[in-house]
């Protein structure tokens, strides 16, 4: 999906559930008039504010960015079908479709040296991560700790916990991370 079709999906899920701007923008934590803005095309958001709106919405990006079904037999699949999101600062792909057998969900993440001050954020699932290459990679978790892990390094988030991750170093941050239950 190209940036400027966002707004378009966004606008059509939300008058799908007969939400109004204020009462998506109550459940997503922002105001009705930025959401107006990501609708028209005005404004393009972040990840962890799409991800935010998502989750008021009752859908994840899987969902958001699903192209089309998958046969749900194939164990298999190609760099061709994986879908993905980016902003200024990170990339995502998702490297299994969005299915119904499927236990877990495995993301390759790009962080850019650039972000300086990423959004927390919190997921209604477990993560775990691999660093692949860069960083180092500060990561953060409110009222648990903050460790800096190079490459090599793994992590672990507890579901509902608020986190983040910084890029520290000078070169793109590649990570694989998985989220279960697939609620990203």
């Amino acid at each position: 999906m190209k940036p400027e079709e966002f707004g378009i999906h966004l606008e059509r899920m939300r008058s799908t559930m007969g939400l109004g701007l204020r009462e998506l923008g109550r459940k997503a934590g922002m105001s009705p008039g930025a959401l107006s803005a990501i609708e028209k095309g005005q404004s393009s958001p972040t990840l962890a504010t799409l991800h935010k709106i998502l989750r008021a919405l009752g859908t994840d990006f899987a969902g958001f960015f699903a192209t089309s079904a998958q046969n749900g037999a194939d164990p298999v699949f190609e760099a061709k079908t994986h879908r993905m999101a980016q902003d200024a600062y990170r990339q995502y792909v998702f490297l299994f479709p969005k299915r119904e057998d499927m236990r877990f969900e495995m993301v390759l993440e790009t962080i850019l040296p650039t972000e300086k001050k990423p959004e927390w954020e919190t997921h209604d699932c477990d993560l775990g991560g691999y660093i692949i290459s860069g960083g180092p990679v500060k990561v953060e978790i409110e009222g648990v700790g903050k460790w800096t892990l190079k490459k090599g390094d793994s992590f672990y988030i507890k579901s509902g916990h608020k986190h983040r991750a910084t890029n520290m170093g000078n070169n793109p941050l590649k990570m694989v991370t998985t989220f279960d239950p697939p609620r990203y």
